[in-house]
């Protein structure tokens, strides 16, 4: 974990759709070199504070700060300049187009002949190539290969490694590792290590404390909106944090009654 200012600072965070409350005065901060599980139930806000982070949702109230600058303008084109990413399990792939094009989509290189641009497919069949060896696609799946032939896993490596090339400074897995096979799940979660060993911040959602805890420095947990804990892994146990998420905060009220 690197010292300085929080990459991302989220203070006393408040967002309500209508009367529904859905983030409650969330403050959390994200370092760069960081891997940060955040965990919690099927409406715990978790999704919904990732989606502030991404530009999809404008907090009702309370302040993000990006590398110490407050963020005034939620939208996703701006989280994507600054370099986030978010990879999920089910969406960020077109089946039907090759893995050099999917790994440029919405950033495809051209080159003009006359003046006519065209679409650079040398480039990206070339430094798609580099980059899926990297993380570890097969050495017969070729760049102009449909992405439909690859399995979950594959699918997996080629975003994150497009995460990587594109020099983005946070990555977001959101349940990266949901219907995959035990192999392939281990192969992401390295992957998942790897880009923090390079530097980026890395948020790994997920309902799974015991795989998450092995990885994480830190995991977050949230409840019904709030935050109700943000614990080192080397100060609390999987056992421990899973207590917390079955009590609902109830025990983390306590140790602090007795601190």
């Amino acid at each position: 974990m690197t010292n300085g200012h929080p990459l991302i600072q989220v203070k006393n965070l408040d967002l309500y759709f209508g009367a529904f409350h859905a983030l409650k005065n969330v403050s959390v901060d994200f370092h760069a070199g960081e891997l940060v599980g955040l965990v919690g139930d099927n409406g715990a806000g978790k999704t919904t504070l990732i989606r502030v982070l991404c530009g999809m949702h404008t907090p009702t109230s309370g302040e993000v700060y990006f590398d110490g600058q407050r963020v005034e303008k939620f939208h996703p084109k701006l989280a994507i300049d600054q370099g986030i990413e978010t990879i999920q399990q089910s969406v960020g792939l077109c089946d039907n187009l090759s893995i050099a094009r999917n790994f440029y989509l919405g950033r495809e290189p051209v080159r003009r002949i006359l003046g006519i641009p065209f679409l650079d497919f040398t480039t990206m069949r070339d430094k798609s190539t580099r980059v899926i060896r990297q993380f570890g696609l097969r050495d017969n799946v070729s760049a102009d290969d449909e992405v439909e032939r690859l399995s979950g896993g594959e699918r997996q490596s080629v975003k994150i490694g497009r995460a990587v090339e594109f020099r983005n400074r946070v990555v977001i897995m959101d349940e990266p590792t949901n219907h995959l096979s035990v192999r392939e799940r281990e192969h992401v979660n390295e992957l998942a290590v790897q880009l923090k060993k390079q530097g980026l911040l890395v948020i790994y959602i997920t309902h799974d404390i015991f795989q998450v805890h092995k990885l994480a420095d830190r995991i977050v947990i949230m409840e019904n909106g709030e935050k109700i804990e943000d614990a080192s892994t080397s100060k609390m146990t999987a056992e421990q944090l899973e207590e917390v998420i079955r009590q609902g905060g109830r025990v983390v009220e306590r140790r602090e009654a007795l601190s």
